[in-house]
């Protein structure tokens, strides 16, 4: 059976490159959702020129994540004709000099994928649906210098929604130079919160590695965004992925205070004592 999936922000970057691989690779049905429906449209022709035989298996879904009423408007327009969605992959995102204010880096990068999941997770396939987060070795490169008390509420799997919003809203101010790691960050905890929320489902967060994408520009990035999609493929389809963990850029799982992204130099790979430990 075919599966649907939706991609947030997949006119660009990653995103692009992952509706091409679903429907070229893996016969899935892609929603290509963008914050722009002309820029989607221009991004899907992108996607058919390559694979003009696919032109049935894609379409645009006009979705700004950052806006309550866009998702709400996304959700009830699939509603309508029925759609069964087997995942949510949670993608669009800002930052590293591209999304303005702290806060507006954190209602996309974390707000974003809370309110866009509460508008379409009565549409995922309950038996086997699945949500992908997409973070950033950037989340563990904030939290692994942050104190202990810090990563304990960031890596617990009974962590709340209000516990993790207070901490947020308390400490925002002082992580405005570091804003996008601390909103990846907390969109890993933010998954471990979804994890227990909906139990039925599987929900991960990952990293997709340093790519060369239009928000990494002038970074120095050098992975294609084809290799960037490893990881969010290993949790759409892989057959171990377990509900609330995190996964390097390798497809591997990691603890979240441990970057798990080959190619970077703060990698430590499995002669780290903890990374192995969480693979065996």
């Amino acid at each position: 059976m075919t599966k649907h999936i939706l991609v947030t922000g997949g006119n660009s970057g990653i995103g692009l490159a992952l509706c091409k691989l679903l429907i070229k690779d893996h016969s899935c049905y892609v929603y290509l959702g963008s914050r722009d429906a002309g820029r989607g449209t221009a991004a899907m022709k992108s996607i058919l020129e390559e694979v003009p035989d696919k032109a049935n298996q894609i379409e645009v879904v006009q979705i700004d994540v950052g806006n309550d009423e866009s998702c709400i408007a996304a959700a009830k327009s699939l509603k309508a004709r029925g759609i069964k969605l087997y995942a949510l992959v949670n993608n669009a995102g800002t930052g590293l000099g591209k999304g303005g204010s702290a806060e507006a880096v954190m209602n996309t990068n974390y707000m974003g994928p809370k309110r866009v999941t509460e508008a379409l997770v009565d549409l995922i396939d309950p038996l086997e649906g699945r949500i992908v987060n997409t973070s950033s070795g950037a989340a563990s490169g904030w939290l692994k210098n942050q104190d202990t008390a810090t990563k304990f509420l960031f890596t617990h799997p009974d962590l709340t929604f209000d516990l993790l919003d207070k901490y947020i809203q308390e400490n925002l101010a002082k992580n405005t130079e570091k804003v996008y790691g601390f909103s990846k960050a907390s969109l890993c905890a933010l998954t471990l919160v979804q994890a227990k929320t909906y139990p039925k489902l599987i929900v991960t967060s990952l990293s997709p590695g340093f790519i060369d994408t239009p928000m990494t520009k002038g970074y120095g990035a050098k992975l294609t965004p084809e290799q960037g999609c490893l990881s969010s493929l290993k949790c759409l389809f892989g057959q171990t992925v377990k509900s609330g963990y995190y996964y390097g850029s390798d497809g591997l799982r990691s603890p979240l205070t441990v970057s798990r992204d080959p190619g970077t130099p703060e990698y430590q790979g499995e002669a780290d004592p903890v990374a192995s430990k969480y693979n065996k």
